[in-house]
């Protein structure tokens, strides 16, 4: 009878399983959502989720090899992050053993460990990828750098090793870690190399550090990437800078459809009123439209929704991205609705939820903002702090590392 009381409840611990690989995919969307804020991400989705692999913990090593291990070769990426990040944060010794097993002999299930690692502490787990860091597999080292670096975690000599691989991927991750690096400064080679690069996605990474650590020659490039196929990063950059000539740049693209989305989210950082009326005509576009209603509301401080302007449009789409969170404004009253407010903001003055921006309200947005538009947030306050400070906020890790690295950041501002 006794051994009977001891059975764990397999049909909970399963549910537990469901559960978190559900949330744990609710989580990541909520983390780039533009309906969520930090806390209500906090409070809402990540402690379900959290509840559910504390759920699986309880379950010890009996669950451990029932449930968790074989869930690391699930086919879905989410119910390996979950799995794994329950492994971690549970009392089994050999969790770690196993992890790294199935991430040197399971190719395809490194992603998902990777964004476990990246998102889970254990008390071995940094030692275990520093050493991983050595290994002779140039995509093991990849692996364990990518976690590493999203924990702000400097990759030493392995650093060498990515930027000089012949795949864009490793070489991308490279020109990330490098802002954080002891001896970055000495590392201008590199960026000025990833600015040339074939590979848009290594030029993108180079020119993200190539802000902190070389900006006359990586502002030069922004422009020209800009103009080119996939360019939305460089185009952001620029309506962040906002200097002579950005906005006209960046008005231009609204005339190319293929740019057009990616040119109004930029303008849309800027929060200047007579931008909005440049865009007003894409209201009625279906992709265009709701990115719009987005660069209005984040001038105005107003939620279309609560304004009454939005319409109720019913579409499945095959993958769901941020943007479809989006409301989808009504075109006809969204117009009449921003010429009521527009008498409010002056030209030549940039806003912020319906403030002047200014470095408070930056700080502001980044700590209750949506969190669809921190990263750009985050950017913009990079790009105006002082030579040689780095700020560091993974907008993507678990809101309680997140809270943390704010209290550095203010810190870091004078911000308080």
């Amino acid at each position: 009878m006794h051994e009977l009381d001891d059975e764990p409840l397999w049909d909970v611990l399963e549910e537990h399983l469901d559960e978190a690989e559900f949330l744990w995919e609710s989580w990541e969307q909520s983390l780039v959502a533009p309906n969520y804020t930090l806390e209500e991400v906090a409070s809402g989705v990540e402690s379900r989720l959290y509840a559910h692999l504390d759920g699986l913990v309880i379950g010890d090593a009996p669950a451990a090899e029932r449930l968790l291990v074989p869930a690391l070769e699930s086919d879905e990426p989410t119910r390996v992050s979950a799995a794994a990040a329950a492994l971690l944060l549970g009392p089994v010794d050999s969790a770690l053993d196993t992890l790294f097993t199935v991430l040197q002999d399971l190719p395809e299930q490194r992603p998902a460990l990777v964004r476990a690692f990246a998102c889970t502490d254990h008390a071995g787990l940094l030692p275990r990828l520093r050493a991983t860091l050595s290994d002779v597999d140039e995509a093991l080292v990849a692996a364990a750098a990518e976690a590493l670096v999203f924990r702000h975690e400097p990759l030493g000599e392995a650093l060498s090793v990515l930027l000089a691989s012949d795949d864009p991927a490793a070489r991308c991750l490279g020109l990330q870690a490098l802002p954080g690096e002891p001896e970055a400064a000495g590392q201008v080679r590199a960026i000025q190399a990833g600015l040339a690069d074939d590979d848009p996605g290594v030029v993108d990474a180079a020119i993200a550090a190539g802000l902190v650590l070389a900006p006359a020659p990586t502002w030069t490039r922004v422009r020209a990437r800009a103009e080119e196929p996939g360019g939305a990063f460089a185009m952001l950059l620029l309506a962040l800078r906002d200097q002579a000539g950005d906005r006209a740049a960046l008005l231009a693209a609204l005339a190319d459809a293929a740019r057009r989305p990616a040119a109004i989210y930029a303008l849309g950082h800027v929060g200047a009123p007579d931008l909005v009326d440049a865009c007003l005509e894409w209201l009625e576009d279906a992709e265009a439209g709701p990115l719009v209603g987005e660069m209005m509301q984040a001038l105005t401080g107003i939620d279309l929704d609560d304004a009454g302007v939005t319409a109720t449009v019913e579409e499945e789409a095959l993958e769901h991205t941020p943007e479809h969170d989006l409301p989808r404004p009504d075109p006809l009253p969204t117009m009449q609705w921003w010429l009521r407010q527009r008498s409010r903001f002056e030209d030549g003055q940039r806003y912020l939820q319906g403030e002047p921006r200014a470095r408070a309200e930056v700080v502001e947005a980044l700590t209750s903002g949506p969190m669809r538009r921190r990263s750009a947030l985050l950017l913009d306050l990079q790009l105006r702090a002082p030579r040689g400070v780095l700020l560091r906020l993974q907008t993507r890790a678990p809101t309680a590392r997140q809270q943390r690295e704010l209290v550095e950041l203010r810190r870091l501002l004078g911000a308080g």
